[in-house]
């Protein structure tokens, strides 16, 4: 039974627009973007914007039209459910119950084939490094602020940045008020939960777990640990 794709082949998939829609990429990289690239699908609808109950619904649809896409191009026998009905997702996730939520984890083809077309979805300021590089820095060098994957991927940043805007929510800066056109829609992003303390159940949402923060405030909040809530750096700021 044929259900598993090379890396080589879903490098071809990704970069065939008429296979791959923007959707299923937004799935893939929101999926991308947590600790080993696993989460819930109700997560990954509150990333890309899907609210109500079942934020999921579009996400498990898509990956079903998805799959039938591939299987016109590839071999491809899908695993069969109990009911008789297939079961598309595991062409794309490994996935297993936890609690009353159901996992899906990025299949290791599948994260390489992004990583080499650089379909990741993850950005990079200049002064921020990736998570997996050592933060071990040398007295005097200069300060660099981490900034963990989540953060980084531009779909939740998106998300957070329609609904909260670009000023900072500490100090209040606006790029594109002080810079003009080549300020317009530059900032961070800042986790208010240190991703070391989320639990296996708690539900990323972008708007109300994410702010705006300009790269000064996002480099004091960091300069302690645990980092600084966005309330107490402001009583710094307005002693």
């Amino acid at each position: 039974m044929k259900n598993q794709l090379n890396k080589a082949q879903w490098m071809e998939i990704l970069q065939n627009d008429e296979i791959t829609y923007n959707l299923d990429l937004s799935i893939f990289q929101s999926l991308y973007s947590f600790e080993n690239q696993r989460a819930y699908a109700s997560q990954i609808g509150l990333i890309l914007g899907y609210k109500g109950k079942r934020p999921q619904g579009t996400i498990n649809l898509e990956i079903g039209n998805y799959a039938k896409r591939i299987a016109k191009h590839y071999e491809i026998n899908f695993t069969v459910r109990s009911n008789q009905e297939y079961k598309y997702w595991d062409l794309f996730f490994e996935g297993w119950d936890e609690g009353r939520f159901f996992v899906w984890q990025l299949k290791p083809e599948l994260i390489e084939a992004l990583e080499e077309t650089g379909l990741t979805g993850e950005e990079y300021k200049p002064e921020e490094i990736p998570d997996s590089e050592s933060v071990n820095l040398f007295e005097g060098a200069k300060k660099t602020v981490t900034v963990n994957a989540y953060e980084r991927n531009s779909k939740a940043k998106n998300v957070c940045i329609d609904y909260w805007g670009t000023a900072c929510s500490v100090c209040g800066f606006d790029f594109e008020k002080v810079y003009g056109q080549i300020g317009k829609g530059y900032i961070h992003v800042h986790h208010l939960t240190p991703v070391a303390d989320i639990g296996k159940t708690y539900q990323i949402d972008p708007i109300t777990h994410l702010r705006p923060i300009c790269p000064n405030c996002h480099a004091m909040i960091h300069s302690n640990n645990p980092p600084f809530s966005i309330e107490e750096l402001q009583e710094y700021i307005n002693k």
